[in-house]
């Protein structure tokens, strides 16, 4: 019994052991698995190396062998405390160097480079895993490691020699380390591998480019060549600071930066995909702003997605703010059609954005559609045109373009399209002015136009052009003082530029040069016109086929109008940096963003010239708005109407009848007033004219009596509600056309009606009018900035008929349809007369009516301007 007792009592204390152990083992996984072990192991795994800090204004200084032909100096960039973390974001700096001799100055040179930062794997606390370089301090963020080889002045050279650095900018703290180059033969149990390996270390350190891409020559030297590190002079804590560095071999990847940038949503900013409906695409947001104080995650929003249809329709989702952490999808169903998906950032910090959806829905062109199968899910990305344009302000040279003298009137007509750089959406923010100065060849002016340039962002648009340090724009005043390029920023992001401001002007005969001068710094684009044969054509995807009320932005094109020029001293602002690239996304965009001012002033009916057929129609008009319309009230027998009588008619009311059939001639017409008869006589031929007596004035009750079937008649007096008729000339047009004189009071623009009637109230596809102005040469105005142009000749299609049918006098039983296509002449012609000539293409032999009418818009109280003088040659001549 003992025996058994003892027994139990062993098994029992092993089992006790043995849960101790595995307590303590768990205990130890889990401590090695917790965020403290993994920092730790962190530290254990890197490289500790001590820099020398240098402030800003201070300097450092070290002496150099006599016999040291290279130095290699080894820097990082202390950022700001704050600063957050971005793969893309990339940073320029730089470091000033004097050798110093006894008695003089060896060697003085600036050295500048970019860097980044590379992180992965992040912890809940913050903490990265794989970081190419970090300090002790979490607070404290470095750089990636860059490297300057400085060639030393050949030996011998004077003793001591001193060399002195110090940071090229005003504010950035930067990390040394300097090594001078000493060259041995390797040991021969080296191992070459080994040798190769750390020489690629070194290079993925120095710069982005490969070690596979350098030369054999400069892989060779690089693995031979042996570095001693150098010491600084002076006291440690009074003549110079040091800052220990943990450093890895880890770098994040290239294309994982590019990647990063595509997919950032800028505040107030918008991108725009185009896709094939019906679809279904998943939207993934995550902001990227640090954590406040309290620990309260940055809000980043909203967002505004936005789906317009071929047909104008739009779809729209308004999704909440976020907070930065984890990405949150959304999905989002696309109908039938093609469609372009806008999303807005409307909030005040960045977001990064995925779009994910089939292969086969994305509209991109060829070159940017991806091999895979059509149903397999990728991102979808923006379609952005590139085009040039160059910077004018205070600290740029003044565009220049040169014109022919040769050129003809269509070629001196000049487009500029002219964008604010770096505009931030403020109210107070002041637009810039843009002057534009023509010159003749002797240099003299002829004249200036200017034009305000506002400062409203483009959503869709910016400029590529890398930021310089302070954030300063190309050309902006303070652009001299950066020639000792300050530490900071310099992520290759795209301005933001303002809504485009786009004018047109005729240059005067006898101009030789243009000059554009802006008071703050603008991207401008200057352009000239060409009218290509068979009018513009886009490219696939982007075609116009089936699109309704919409239209392709920035579309490519086949065959266009506009096309660009460069200025003549391109060269100079090229070196300058006033060159850049605008990046415009492609998308559909409603019709008739552009406000036109409506028609006002008094309604001018308009005849052709040549004396054509005419015919006399009877139109439904509503309401009795428009006193100045001869209005008409259409009798039926037996139905009463009730009619308006004014005294102040001079004619005497008249009947105009129509009888269909032969048969009922002979019989017997009464018109009764207010239930008495007042007139009766016998019909004697199908269209006859009556003259009725004189009747009282005021609103009476009409009504015809008779037994002939098949007769109508309109009175020449107005109904009091309802529908009346209103009584047009009308013009035959043949084959053709018409012409029909204009007369233009003034500056303004005025628009001319041109109401076509057919038999059918559809139109076919082929149904066109054809217009041209002044045949094809109108008089312009000179330069004067406008807004658009008036083309001398264009094809109008035929629209369908929207109103209800006219009648020919005396033919009831016909209905002819009219619709109205308007033709404006803008403020780009000369007031004056000009010729409209419309010409329809299309009809076939089927009879064609039309009438012409005018609105003008009021002229404005200043008289308009104009450049009159033509040049040097035409005044020498006279």
């Amino acid at each position: 019994m003992k025996t058994k007792s003892r027994a139990l009592l062993a098994l029992a204390g092993l089992l006790v052991t043995l849960g101790l152990i595995y307590a303590a083992s768990a205990s130890v996984v889990k401590s090695a698995g917790s965020t403290a072990a993994l920092r730790d192991d962190k530290f254990a795994r890197a490289e500790r190396l001590v820099f020398y800090r240098l402030e800003p204004g201070r300097e450092m200084r070290l002496k150099v062998p006599s016999d040291a032909e290279e130095l290699r100096v080894v820097t990082h960039l202390m950022l700001p405390e704050g600063t957050t973390y971005a793969p893309e974001r990339q940073y320029q700096y730089g470091l000033k160097l004097l050798l110093r001799g006894p008695d003089q100055v060896l060697l003085e040179k600036s050295l500048f480079t970019r860097t980044r930062q590379s992180k992965a794997q992040p912890q809940e606390d913050g903490t990265w895993l794989q970081e190419s370089a970090f300090a002790t301090d979490p607070n404290v963020q470095v750089t990636d490691e860059r490297e300057f080889l400085v060639r030393l002045p050949p030996p011998p050279r004077p003793e001591p020699a001193v060399m002195y650095f110090r940071p090229a900018g005003t504010h950035g703290t930067l990390l040394v380390r300097v090594y001078v180059r000493t060259q041995r033969r390797l040991p021969l149990l080296t191992s070459q591998r080994a040798e190769d390996q750390r020489a690629e270390q070194r290079v993925e350190r120095t710069t982005f480019l490969p070690f596979e891409k350098l030369s054999a020559e400069t892989r060779h030297k690089l693995t031979e060549e042996k570095w001693e590190r150098l010491s600084a002079e002076g006291e440690a804590g009074t003549d110079y600071f040091i800052e220990p560095v943990y450093r890895t071999p880890f770098r994040l990847p290239l294309v994982e930066v590019a990647e990063s940038e595509q997919e950032r949503l800028g505040a107030g900013s918008s991108v725009a995909l185009n896709v094939r409906g019906p679809t279904q695409a998943v939207l993934w947001l995550w902001s990227t702003s640090p954590d406040t104080e309290g620990g309260t995650p940055t809000p980043a929003g909203p967002v505004t997605v936005r789906a317009l249809g071929p047909t104008g329709a739009e779809r729209t989702w308004d999704l909440p703010a976020l907070s930065s952490g984890a990405p949150v999808s959304h999905v989002l169903d696309v109908p039938e059609g093609m469609h372009t998906l806008s999303i807005h950032n409307a909030g005040k910090e960045d977001l990064r954005y995925t779009v994910e959806g089939p292969a086969g829905a994305w509209l991109a062109p060829e070159a940017l559609r991806p091999t895979t199968q059509p149903d397999s899910r990728i991102a979808w990305l923006p379609d952005t045109r590139r085009t040039e344009a160059f910077v004018t302000g205070p600290g740029c040279s003044t565009l220049e373009l040169e014109v022919d003298a040769n050129m003809d009137a269509a070629g001196r007509l000049l487009r500029l399209d002219a964008r604010r750089l770096g505009v931030t959406g403020a109210e107070d923010e002041k637009p810039s002015d843009l002057v534009l100065t023509v010159l003749d060849a002797r240099g003299k002016v002829m004249g200036q136009a200017r034009t305000d340039v506002g400062a409203q962002p483009a959503a869709f648009e910016s400029a590529d052009v890398p930021r310089v340090p302070g954030q300063l724009l190309p050309c902006a005043e303070a652009r001299t003082a950066a020639t000792n390029a300050v530490s900071g920023e310099v992520t290759d992001r795209p301005m933001p530029v303002s809504v485009p401001t786009s004018a047109r002007v005729f240059l005067p005969a006898g101009a030789r040069k243009v000059r554009v001068q802006a008071s703050k710094p603008t991207a401008v684009s200057l352009s000239t016109f060409l009218q290509p044969q068979g009018g513009m054509a886009g490219l696939a995807p982007y075609l116009d086929e089936g699109l309704q009320g919409v239209r392709w932005r920035n579309a490519p094109l086949d065959k266009r109008n506009w096309y660009p020029l460069r200025p003549a001293n391109v060269t100079a602002l090229t070196r300058r940096g006033a060159r850049l690239e605008l990046l415009s996304q492609v998308r559909l965009e409603p019709e008739g963003l552009e406000t036109v001012s409506a028609p006002s002033g008094t309604t001018v009916v308009l005849a052709p010239l040549g004396g054509p057929d005419t015919q006399e129609v009877l139109e439904p008009v509503q309401g009795m708005a428009d006193a100045t319309r001869a209005l008409s009230t259409l009798l039926m027998p037996g139905r009463a109407v009730r009619t308006r009588f004014d005294a102040r008619s001079p004619s005497r009311p008249e009947l105009r009848l129509s009888l269909e059939d032969a048969t009922g001639l002979g019989s017997e017409v009464e018109v009764v007033l207010d239930g008495e008869p007042v007139h009766r006589w016998t019909l004697r031929s199908t269209r006859a004219r009556e003259l009725l007596p004189p009747l009282p004035p005021g609103e009476h009750e009409v009504m015809l009596r008779t037994s002939a079937e098949g007769l109508t008649a309109t009175l020449n007096r107005p109904p009091v509600a309802g529908s009346g008729l209103g009584a047009r000339t009308v013009y035959r047009m043949g084959g053709e056309g018409l012409s029909v004189p204009v007369r233009k009071p003034g500056a303004g623009a005025v628009t001319v009606n041109i109401v076509v009637y057919t038999q059918q109230p559809e139109s076919g596809p082929q149904q066109r009018l054809s217009v041209t102005l002044d045949n094809g040469q109108p008089l312009r105005r000179s330069g004067v900035l406008l807004p658009r142009i008036t083309r001398a000749s264009r094809v109008l299609p035929l629209p369908a008929s929207t109103r209800a049918p006219a009648t020919p006098v005396g033919r009831p039983q016909v209905r002819w349809y009219s619709r109205t296509v308007s033709v404006t002449l803008g403020e780009d012609l000369a007031p004056g007369l000009h010729h409209v000539r419309v010409v329809p293409q299309g009809m076939g032999n089927s009879p064609l009516w039309a009438r012409f009418f005018m609105f003008g818009h009021a002229d404005s109280e200043q008289s308009a301007q104009e450049w009159n003088r033509t040049g040097w040659e035409l005044e020498d001549a006279l």
